[in-house]
This record gives structure tokens, sequence and C-alpha cells, in this order.
């Protein structure tokens, strides 16, 4: 580990001076000895990966990258699948009508005899940028880690970009007859980015009965008075449009509802499942869904990415992973609870009416 810390070291101070070949020594005899999937092996492969681009070695450079996407870690693989596009990226050539010859004509020296003949020598020759086609060498690399900069700055962007979107869905479920669905997706970016725009087209083409409202940063989708199926069914119909306009294969969403009932108050339960381990490659994307149920839920598996707020759900849907939530609640039996109001209104109307009867009246009573 010694020696590890002390390589790790000494390349990147050859980084920082630009000394790239002096890093390629430094860090090539380690590669062997680190794995890419242990933490030192992550941290050289990616130190070489930048010395490598900087002495113009792309190949051995994607070599790495190839072994860095098969990362266990969903951020390195999406790295190193970023740094495999950038290397693979086509070098531009010149045209060859872009090289300027410049001319240098003397024609007004005409003081001495001397300089006259000089004169004509260079008005006849000319002078011009020399251009061969033979390697002039290799490029001198920047200094002061100019390839680290640049490097750290793509993969800020590139963290930036893919984490730009917030998408809420709000289940009101206080009264399971009648179901509202608000859907809310907002861009944190400065305009919207294309896939958003075109799930938007499809959904007002596919959807002309649901509300919709939009401008320059949201999107809003409202649906009211739904059952459980038909919110189930609402939901896939709006992932699959998901699926068909991103590069992404969502899963459907599973809801599953049952309930029992005791006479005066049932118990209802839900279990929600959403796949989301195909949306790994989008970073820091911000998905949530907050459920309104009608009494304070009880959570039933181990949940830590939720908050329960004056009996609403809030739940955070975390990308690469199984999202999966159980709960029950208690709700009151609206049916049997009026039933049994009006009995116990109409026992106590005839109470009363015998009371009244048998208590008499203080009436004076007509001669029989």
């Amino acid at each position: 580990m010694k020696n590890y810390l002390q390589a790790a070291k000494e390349a990147e101070f050859a980084l920082n001076n630009g000394e790239y070949h002096a890093c390629v020594e430094i860090l090539r005899p380690l590669i062997e000895r680190f794995s890419a999937s242990s933490k030192e092996g992550i941290n050289l492969r990616m130190l070489l990966i930048t010395a490598y681009s900087g002495i113009n070695k792309n190949d051995e450079a994607l070599k790495l990258c190839k072994e860095l996407a098969k990362s266990r870690s969903p951020q390195i693989r999406e790295n190193a699948k970023s740094l495999i596009e950038i290397l693979n990226s086509p070098n531009l050539k010149t045209p060859e009508n872009w090289n300027i010859n410049f001319e240098n004509n003397v024609q007004n020296i005409n003081n001495y005899d001397d300089s006259k003949s000089i004169s004509k020598k260079l008005n006849n020759k000319k002078k011009f940028i020399k251009i061969s086609e033979t390697p002039t060498g290799e490029t001198k690399p920047f200094k002061q880690g100019f390839v680290i900069i640049t490097f750290v700055l793509l993969v800020l962007l590139i963290s930036l970009l893919s984490g730009c979107v917030k998408i809420e869905n709000n289940l009101d479920l206080r009264d399971l007859d009648s179901i509202n669905i608000d859907l809310e997706i907002e861009t944190k970016y400065l305009d919207k980015i294309p896939w958003q725009i075109n799930f938007e087209k499809e959904i007002i083409k596919n959807f002309k009965h649901l509300t919709t409202e939009y401008d320059d940063e949201k999107f809003f989708i409202k649906d009211r008075g739904l059952s459980i199926n038909e919110v189930n069914s609402t939901l896939n119909k709006f992932i699959k449009i998901a699926s068909e306009t991103t590069p992404i294969n969502f899963e459907d969403i599973k809801i599953d509802h049952s309930e029992k009932d005791y006479f005066f108050i049932k118990k209802h339960f839900f279990s929600i499942i959403f796949n989301l381990t195909n949306v790994e490659n989008i970073e820091n994307l911000d998905m949530s869904i907050k459920i309104s149920n009608p009494s304070k839920p009880i959570i039933l598996n181990e949940v830590n990415n939720i908050q329960i707020i004056n009996g609403d759900i809030n739940w955070e849907l975390i990308p690469g992973r199984l999202n999966q939530i159980k709960y029950i609640y208690w709700n009151w039996n609206k049916l049997f609870l009026s039933f049994a109001i009006t009995i116990f209104i109409v026992f106590l109307g005839y109470l009363i009416k015998k009371s009244r009867y048998e208590l008499g009246s203080d009436l004076p009573k007509l001669p029989s």
C-alpha cells in the first residue's frame, strides 16, 4: 500500500507538470497489481488514461476505459463510457486550401545599384510557409495540468446535463372510487431537453382528454376520478411513452390493493413496485411519488427514502434500484357507519316518544 500511495503521489505530480511519459512509467508497473474493481485500481487507471491522452496514445487509454466500463459502480461505468465516446471522436483534418502563402516583394529599393540587384532577386523568389506531409514529431503537451482540468470539467458537465430533470407524481388515494393523478416534469436547466419536448408532444397527442399545462420550464398532467386499475393503466401508458421518447427502457409500475372489512372499519393494504434498474446510467435524476391517504399510513417494509407528513407519503425514487413500498392504513366503513348512525337516531327517537307517552301530559282531562 505504501508503494501505491507513493506512486500515485508521484504520478499526480508528474501530471500537474505535464510530464506524461514519466507518469506512464510510474503507473504502468502497478496496473497488474491492482484490479479494475478496487479503489486503488480505479484511481491508477484514471490517472493513466489522462497520461495516455496527453501523449496521443488513445488505443492504450481505450483499453483501460473498457476495463472501467465493467466496474460495479454505476458512476464509474458511466464516466468510462463518456471517456470512450470522447476518445473515439474523429480527428478533424485541415483542408489544403486553408494553407496561406506569404509573398515578400521588394520594389522600392532604388538608392544604390547593389540594392537594385538584391530587390530583383527578392522579387523573383517567393517566400512562403513551409508545409510538408512529413510528420514533424510529437506535439508538445500542455503544462500545468491542462488535461486534468479538461477531464474534470467534462465529467462535471456530463453529470450536470444528465441530472437536469425533476419528475413528481402525486396520487390522491383519499377516495378510492375517485383517485386523482398529478404528474409534473420540471427542467432544472435553462431550456427543456429534447426527450422532454418529445414526451410532452406524445402525451398531448395520445391523451387529448387529459388536462395538460406547460410553460418554458414545467409540464403538468392531470387526470381525475380514476379507479385503482385505471390509475395503474394510465401510469403505465405514461411509462411506455417515456420509453419510446428516451433511450431508456422503463419497466411497468405495479400497484396492488386489497382491503379487509371489519364491519365499521376497513383495513387497506397497498404494494407499489417501480423497477428503475435500467435507469442507472442517468445520475442525479430526481424522481418522487407523493401519496395522499385518508389516515396515517403504516409502512411495512424497510424504506429509508420516504417521509410521512400529515398522512401523506413522500417517496423519493432511486435510479438503478428496485423501488418498492408496502403500507397499510385504516379507514371507516362509510356505508356501515351511515347505517349504524341511522339505526341509532331511529332508536333514540323511539325511546323519547315512549318516555313522553308514559309520563303523560299536564293538560286537564275532559269529564267522562
